[in-house]
Parts: structure tokens; sequence; C-alpha cells
């Protein structure tokens, strides 16, 4: 009725008493047979149920047969244990792979959002939310930091109490069963030659091989209650070892999953304000959408009529020189034109794409955006980084104001987010001379605006 540490110290406490009582006696010691080994396919065998505790079968610690065929269940389920804490350590090692490469995705997804424009306050990342983005980065962040510790936890709660249960309790086992059979294989040779001693034998013999008996039998116990005791620590671990691990890591699965429900109810009404936001945004770009499709619809169908009526007003007879002549329409839309600028008012008469010969000497032709207004100022585009837009207008006027103004000023502003950002080149026409260019005889369409300081050569 007493506890298995009592169990294993009294039948020790009475093996003493008896040796030192029969020391006088050597032929008891020959009554204690060593253990059966184990056969070679024993660790193979499936070891029987159990109804009860295995450690109960240890209230009799006398060597016998009985108690060798404990000793070797026992062993039996402790080789079946040790390969099944293998197969759930190997489990473990891929679980908290899997959580440590889950915490790197989600540090890397933060950092890519905080890439893409999260927190960011340029032009770009403002347009597509990158303020209310920083939030979110913020969140996953947080997230990856859980996961992180969830996994710390399982190493530590799980994976490393494994691997010390493997690497101490099982081996301790393993070694106490090899030092018990070397121990076994001593006394079984010092009861051999004690056995063997004739009649007649002289006593300092005697009691040498007396004394080596003893000294045998004594590893040899020391030993097998050293098993006993190595084993009954792994059925009692068994009892709470695996229990408490693991109930510890869905414990620390609970407390995840708190932190991360905790950290997203309080971001809750944001996300729900932000997606109230992204719903309204979305609807006033397929309004705006449908705006420009309409405009767009608008802006052709005045470019066909616009072209319908300068076929209409445009004479088709041309001059000798080649020089076309002006409906009466366009004269009248001219000088109300200058009409207004001599008001103070500045318009735009013509904008669109001429082909603008280069200077070098292969005389390429690049397409270039033109802008005539109504104070007789020509302007035209080009890219910083291109030869052709490098070359200085002969004449520059003073900055443009009115509707003209905001539209250079909204397209060097759009300009600027690229490589490239455009140039704006003026040619003052009211000091200028435009000629047909008599030397392009195989190009129709063809002008040149003579400026004091150089010459442009243009194609419609």
């Amino acid at each position: 009725d007493g506890s298995l540490s009592d169990l294993l110290h009294r039948p020790m406490k009475e093996n003493s008493s008896t040796r030192q009582r029969d020391s006088n006696c050597p032929t008891a010691l020959l009554f204690h047979l060593p253990p059966t080994p184990r056969s070679p396919g024993a660790s193979r065998e499936q070891p029987r149920p159990h109804s009860r505790s295995d450690m109960a079968a240890f209230t009799k610690l006398e060597d016998s047969p009985m108690f060798r065929k404990q000793v070797n269940s026992l062993e039996q389920i402790t080789d079946e244990l040790k390969q099944r804490c293998s197969n759930l350590h190997k489990g473990c090692k891929k679980f908290m792979g899997s959580l440590d490469e889950g915490y790197a995705g989600d540090l890397l997804f933060a950092d890519a959002l905080e890439a893409f424009g999260a927190g960011r306050d340029d032009p770009v990342s403002v347009a597509i939310g990158g303020p209310v983005m920083s939030k979110f980065t913020t969140a996953f962040r947080e997230l990856g930091t859980y996961k992180e510790l969830l996994r710390s936890q399982v190493e530590h709660m799980l994976s490393e109490r494994l691997t010390q249960f493997i690497n101490e309790d099982l081996h301790d086992a393993k070694d106490c069963r090899q030092r018990l059979d070397r121990a076994t294989m001593g006394y079984d040779q010092a009861r051999e030659k004690f056995v063997s001693v004739r009649k007649g034998t002289r006593a300092e013999v005697v009691t040498g091989l007396e004394e080596d008996l003893h000294n045998g039998k004594s590893a040899f116990e020391r030993c097998r209650f050293n098993l006993v005791h190595a084993l009954a620590n792994i059925e009692a671990k068994k009892k709470y070892e695996f229990l408490e691990s693991i109930s510890a890591v869905m414990d620390a699965h609970l407390r995840y999953f708190k932190q991360g429900f905790e950290l997203l109810s309080q971001m809750e009404p944001f996300i729900h304000q932000v997606l109230t936001y992204a719903q309204q945004s979305k609807e006033m770009a397929m309004n705006e959408q449908d705006k420009l499709a309409k405009r767009i619809q608008e802006f052709r169908t005045q470019e066909e009529i616009s072209n319908l009526r300068m076929a209409s007003n445009v004479n088709t007879s041309t001059s000798g020189d080649g020089i076309h002549v002006v409906g009466l329409q366009s004269y009248k839309k001219i000088e109300a034109l200058m009409q207004s600028t001599a008001n103070g008012q500045v318009e735009i008469i013509k904008q669109g794409y001429l082909f603008k010969r280069s200077e070098n000497l292969r005389g390429e032709w690049k397409r270039r955006y033109f802008v005539l207004d109504s104070h007789g100022t020509l302007y035209y585009y080009g890219n910083k980084g291109n030869k052709q837009s490098q070359g200085v207008a002969s004449q520059q006027t003073a900055e443009p104001t009115g509707v003209f103004s905001r539209f250079r000023f909204l397209n060097q502003k759009a300009s600027s987010q690229g490589d490239d950002s455009l140039s704006c080149r003026t040619i003052n026409l009211r000091t200028s001379t435009i000629k047909m260019d008599a030397e392009e005889n195989d190009l129709r369409f063809c002008f040149r605006v003579i400026t004091p300081m150089k010459a442009y050569t243009l194609q419609v």
C-alpha cells in the first residue's frame, strides 16, 4: 500500500540485510539467477494491454521470471513510445517551421505594403490610400509578432520537452539495460567460476571467488534496480508529461487567437469606415468614368462637325505658290479672337501635333505638341532628355496667364512624376515670318517659321 518510492527502496534494504545474514553461506548466492536476455525481435512485438497501472506490477521486486517478464513488457512499451515521440517531434518541427514561415511572410507582406505606399505622403501614395494603409501595416506586423510568440511557446513547451524526454529519460532506460546486460554477464561468469571449485581447493582461492561472486551480485542488483527506476520514471511521466505539453500548446493557441481577435476587434470600426469610404470612392469613380465617356463622345462629335464645316468653308483652289485660300468663316473666327485679345483675354486658337524637323545632319522628323494662343505665341513641348528638345527657341516671352497657364502647369506637374519631364519652348510669331517651304517639294503641308535667330520646319 506504500508509494512507488517505498516499493523501490524497501526491498533493497531487505536484500542488504539478507546479504549480511547469509554472508557465511555462499551457496545462497547461487539461487539468484540472471535475468533472461531479450530476444532480438522483442522490441518489434506489440506490448500487451494493461488494465491497471504498469507500476503496480512492481509490488514484488524479487528477481523472478514474472519480474523479468514485466520488465521486458515495459521495455517494449518504452521502445514503441520512443518511436511515437520521434514522429511527434518531427511533426512539431514542421509545425514550427510553418509558423516561422508565416511570421516571415507577415513581415514581408507588411514591408511590401509599406513600399507600395502605406504611410507615405507622396501624390501617388495619397491617391491609393497610403495614409490609411499604414494602420493595416502596423496590424500585420503585430499579428506576425503574435505568431512568432506562438512558435516560441510551441518550441519551449513541446519540442524541447520531447527532445529532453527522448535524449534523457528514454536514453537512460536504454543505457540502464546495457549496463544490466554487462553486469549479468559478469555475474554469470563469477557464479560459474564459484560452482566449478573442486573439493580440497585452498581456502584463499575459495574466499577470492566468493568475494567476486558477492561483487557480481551487488553490481547486478544495482543495475537491475536502476533499470526499474528508469522504467518507473518513464511510466510516471507518461501520465502527465504529454498531456501537460499538448495542453500548454493549446493554451498558447488560445492566447494567440485571442490576441489577434482583440487587435482586429479594436480595428473593426476603422475597417468598416475604410470600406464605406472605398465604396463611395468607387461610385464616384464610376460616375467620373461615365462623364468622361460622354465628354469623349461629345468631343469626337464636335471634331467631326468642325471638320465638316472646315471642309465646306475652305476654297479647294490654291494659288500658284501653293498657298491655300482660307474661308470667310475662319477669318471671322480669327477676328473674334483678336478682338478678345485686345480686351485682355488670352485664348487658345489651335492646338495639336505637328512634325518638326531636327537640326541635325540627318534631318529627322519628330512629333511635337504645339499650342497657338491669341497673343501670337506658339508653344511646343518635348522631353528634356531628348536632343531634339534641347535647342533654345529664338525668343521666349514671359510666363503666359489665363487658360494656357493652367494647362501648362497641370502638364508639367503630371510629367514630373515620370523619369523624363516635359520642356516647353516658345516662338514669338509677331516677330517671325511664316513661309511655305519651297525646298520640300516632295512633302505636302510643310511650312517654315523664320525667327530672327533660327528657322523651324514644320509639317501639318
